[in-house]
Protein backbone atom coordinates (compact mmCIF):
# COMPACT_ATOMS: atom_id res chain seq x y z
CA UNK A 1 0.00 0.00 0.00
CA UNK A 2 3.03 1.96 0.96
CA UNK A 3 4.68 1.48 -2.41
CA UNK A 4 1.26 2.53 -4.38
CA UNK A 5 1.25 5.56 -2.42
CA UNK A 6 4.83 6.50 -3.45
CA UNK A 7 4.10 5.63 -7.03
CA UNK A 8 0.81 7.72 -7.45
CA UNK A 9 2.81 10.57 -6.04
CA UNK A 10 5.50 10.63 -7.80
CA UNK A 11 3.26 10.16 -10.72
CA UNK A 12 1.06 13.27 -9.91
CA UNK A 13 4.73 15.18 -9.65
CA UNK A 14 5.77 13.96 -13.03
CA UNK A 15 2.56 15.31 -14.24
CA UNK A 16 2.37 18.50 -12.73
CA UNK A 17 6.39 19.14 -13.99
CA UNK A 18 5.12 18.14 -17.43
CA UNK A 19 1.78 20.36 -17.39
CA UNK A 20 3.80 23.91 -15.62
CA UNK A 21 6.51 22.81 -19.23
CA UNK A 22 3.92 22.37 -21.27
CA UNK A 23 2.42 25.44 -20.21
CA UNK A 24 5.14 27.85 -20.26
CA UNK A 25 6.73 26.39 -23.70
CA UNK A 26 3.26 27.30 -25.04
CA UNK A 27 3.46 30.80 -23.09
CA UNK A 28 6.79 31.63 -24.40
CA UNK A 29 5.80 30.37 -28.63
CA UNK A 30 2.34 31.49 -28.73
CA UNK A 31 3.57 35.22 -30.38
CA UNK A 32 5.53 34.06 -32.67
CA UNK A 33 2.80 31.08 -33.91
CA UNK A 34 0.56 33.95 -33.42
CA UNK A 35 2.83 36.14 -36.02
CA UNK A 36 3.48 33.18 -38.29
CA UNK A 37 -0.49 32.24 -38.71
CA UNK A 38 -0.50 36.23 -39.60
CA UNK A 39 2.05 36.22 -42.17
CA UNK A 40 0.98 33.14 -43.79
CA UNK A 41 -2.45 34.80 -44.37
CA UNK A 42 -1.51 37.72 -46.02
CA UNK A 43 1.01 35.69 -48.31
CA UNK A 44 -2.02 33.82 -49.26
CA UNK A 45 -4.24 36.40 -49.54
CA UNK A 46 -1.32 37.89 -52.00
CA UNK A 47 -1.26 34.54 -54.00
CA UNK A 48 -4.77 34.56 -54.56
CA UNK A 49 -5.47 37.88 -55.40
CA UNK A 50 -1.93 38.75 -57.23
CA UNK A 51 -3.35 42.20 -59.18
CA UNK A 52 -4.18 43.81 -55.28
CA UNK A 53 -1.68 46.56 -53.83
CA UNK A 54 -3.34 46.21 -50.18
CA UNK A 55 -6.15 44.62 -48.25
CA UNK A 56 -8.41 45.96 -46.10
CA UNK A 57 -10.73 43.84 -43.38
CA UNK A 58 -14.44 44.31 -44.40
CA UNK A 59 -16.83 46.44 -42.29
CA UNK A 60 -16.46 44.47 -38.36
CA UNK A 61 -20.65 44.97 -38.63
CA UNK A 62 -20.38 43.20 -41.46
CA UNK A 63 -18.47 40.28 -41.23
CA UNK A 64 -20.09 39.59 -37.83
CA UNK A 65 -23.47 39.16 -39.89
CA UNK A 66 -21.83 36.98 -42.11
CA UNK A 67 -20.59 35.10 -39.27
CA UNK A 68 -24.06 34.71 -37.39
CA UNK A 69 -25.79 33.20 -40.88
CA UNK A 70 -22.62 30.91 -41.15
CA UNK A 71 -19.62 30.70 -38.56
CA UNK A 72 -17.56 28.83 -41.35
CA UNK A 73 -16.70 32.61 -42.55
CA UNK A 74 -13.52 33.47 -41.04
CA UNK A 75 -12.22 36.48 -43.08
CA UNK A 76 -13.44 39.12 -45.48
CA UNK A 77 -11.15 41.33 -47.39
CA UNK A 78 -11.32 43.82 -49.72
CA UNK A 79 -8.51 43.46 -52.63
CA UNK A 80 -7.47 47.42 -53.56
CA UNK A 81 -5.29 48.42 -56.15
CA UNK A 82 -4.96 52.56 -56.34
CA UNK A 83 -7.91 52.82 -53.81
CA UNK A 84 -9.97 50.54 -56.57
CA UNK A 85 -11.58 47.86 -55.84
CA UNK A 86 -10.78 44.72 -57.66
CA UNK A 87 -12.65 42.27 -55.57
CA UNK A 88 -12.47 40.29 -52.24
CA UNK A 89 -10.29 37.75 -50.42
CA UNK A 90 -12.81 35.62 -48.31
CA UNK A 91 -11.62 32.90 -46.07
CA UNK A 92 -14.30 29.85 -45.01
CA UNK A 93 -13.83 26.66 -42.97
CA UNK A 94 -15.21 23.50 -44.17
CA UNK A 95 -14.92 19.77 -42.78
CA UNK A 96 -12.57 18.01 -44.75
CA UNK A 97 -11.53 14.46 -44.21
CA UNK A 98 -8.96 14.80 -41.36
CA UNK A 99 -10.95 17.90 -39.70
CA UNK A 100 -11.52 21.47 -40.58
CA UNK A 101 -9.97 22.73 -42.98
CA UNK A 102 -9.11 26.62 -44.14
CA UNK A 103 -9.54 27.85 -47.52
CA UNK A 104 -8.67 31.41 -48.89
CA UNK A 105 -10.15 32.61 -52.43
CA UNK A 106 -10.02 35.54 -54.13
CA UNK A 107 -12.73 36.69 -56.62
CA UNK A 108 -13.10 39.91 -58.69
CA UNK A 109 -15.73 41.95 -59.09
CA UNK A 110 -17.28 40.27 -61.78
CA UNK A 111 -17.27 37.00 -59.49
CA UNK A 112 -14.83 34.88 -60.91
CA UNK A 113 -12.29 33.40 -58.81
CA UNK A 114 -8.73 34.51 -59.27
CA UNK A 115 -7.00 32.12 -57.12
CA UNK A 116 -7.66 29.88 -54.32
CA UNK A 117 -5.15 28.11 -51.72
CA UNK A 118 -5.79 26.22 -48.49
CA UNK A 119 -4.41 27.52 -45.00
CA UNK A 120 -4.20 25.27 -42.22
CA UNK A 121 -5.61 21.77 -42.28
CA UNK A 122 -5.07 18.27 -41.61
CA UNK A 123 -5.49 16.20 -44.43
CA UNK A 124 -3.82 13.13 -45.10
CA UNK A 125 -0.41 13.60 -46.42
CA UNK A 126 -0.07 11.89 -49.93
CA UNK A 127 -4.11 12.04 -50.47
CA UNK A 128 -6.01 14.91 -49.12
CA UNK A 129 -3.08 17.24 -48.65
CA UNK A 130 -2.62 16.94 -52.20
CA UNK A 131 -5.91 19.43 -52.62
CA UNK A 132 -3.11 22.03 -51.61
CA UNK A 133 -1.01 21.33 -54.72
CA UNK A 134 -1.55 24.02 -58.05
CA UNK A 135 -2.89 20.47 -59.74
CA UNK A 136 -5.94 20.81 -57.69
CA UNK A 137 -6.46 24.30 -57.07
CA UNK A 138 -5.51 26.01 -60.17
CA UNK A 139 -8.89 24.06 -61.35
CA UNK A 140 -10.95 27.28 -59.63
CA UNK A 141 -9.37 29.74 -61.23
CA UNK A 142 -11.88 31.80 -63.60
CA UNK A 143 -14.98 29.84 -62.32
CA UNK A 144 -17.90 31.81 -61.25
CA UNK A 145 -19.56 31.92 -58.17
CA UNK A 146 -22.62 33.03 -59.03
CA UNK A 147 -23.05 29.12 -59.68
CA UNK A 148 -22.22 26.54 -57.58
CA UNK A 149 -19.59 24.33 -58.31
CA UNK A 150 -19.48 20.47 -58.17
CA UNK A 151 -17.09 17.63 -57.88
CA UNK A 152 -16.41 15.12 -60.53
CA UNK A 153 -14.41 12.03 -60.03
CA UNK A 154 -13.19 11.72 -63.64
CA UNK A 155 -12.60 14.94 -65.48
CA UNK A 156 -12.95 18.75 -64.95
CA UNK A 157 -15.57 20.82 -67.18
CA UNK A 158 -17.93 23.87 -66.94
CA UNK A 159 -17.94 24.99 -63.36
CA UNK A 160 -16.47 21.10 -62.37
CA UNK A 161 -13.55 20.28 -60.75
CA UNK A 162 -11.66 16.81 -60.71
CA UNK A 163 -11.77 15.41 -57.13
CA UNK A 164 -7.67 15.05 -56.23
CA UNK A 165 -7.48 11.27 -56.45
CA UNK A 166 -8.52 9.08 -53.45
CA UNK A 167 -9.52 12.58 -51.71
CA UNK A 168 -13.23 12.76 -52.65
CA UNK A 169 -14.33 13.93 -49.23
CA UNK A 170 -11.36 16.90 -49.46
CA UNK A 171 -12.32 18.00 -52.84
CA UNK A 172 -15.83 18.27 -51.93
CA UNK A 173 -14.70 19.92 -48.75
CA UNK A 174 -13.29 22.32 -50.17
CA UNK A 175 -16.08 22.84 -53.08
CA UNK A 176 -18.33 23.61 -50.00
CA UNK A 177 -16.50 26.12 -48.94
CA UNK A 178 -16.04 27.83 -52.38
CA UNK A 179 -19.56 27.18 -52.71
CA UNK A 180 -20.33 29.08 -49.52
CA UNK A 181 -18.96 32.33 -50.53
CA UNK A 182 -21.44 32.30 -53.14
CA UNK A 183 -24.13 32.43 -51.06
CA UNK A 184 -22.77 35.93 -49.29
CA UNK A 185 -21.63 37.50 -52.69
CA UNK A 186 -24.64 39.82 -53.31
CA UNK A 187 -24.63 41.70 -50.29
CA UNK A 188 -20.68 41.48 -49.86
CA UNK A 189 -20.26 43.32 -53.14
CA UNK A 190 -23.24 45.77 -52.76
CA UNK A 191 -23.33 46.18 -48.56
Amino acid sequence: MKDVMKMGLILMAFCLISALALSMTYGATIDVITESRAAADVANRRQVMEEAEEFEQIDAALLEQFQREDPNIKDVHKALRGGELLGHVVKVSSQGFGGPMEIIVGFDTDYEITGLRLGTHTETPGLGANASKPEFYNQFDGMTLTRDIVVDKVKAGNNQVQAVTAATVTSAAVTSGVNRIGKILERLVNP
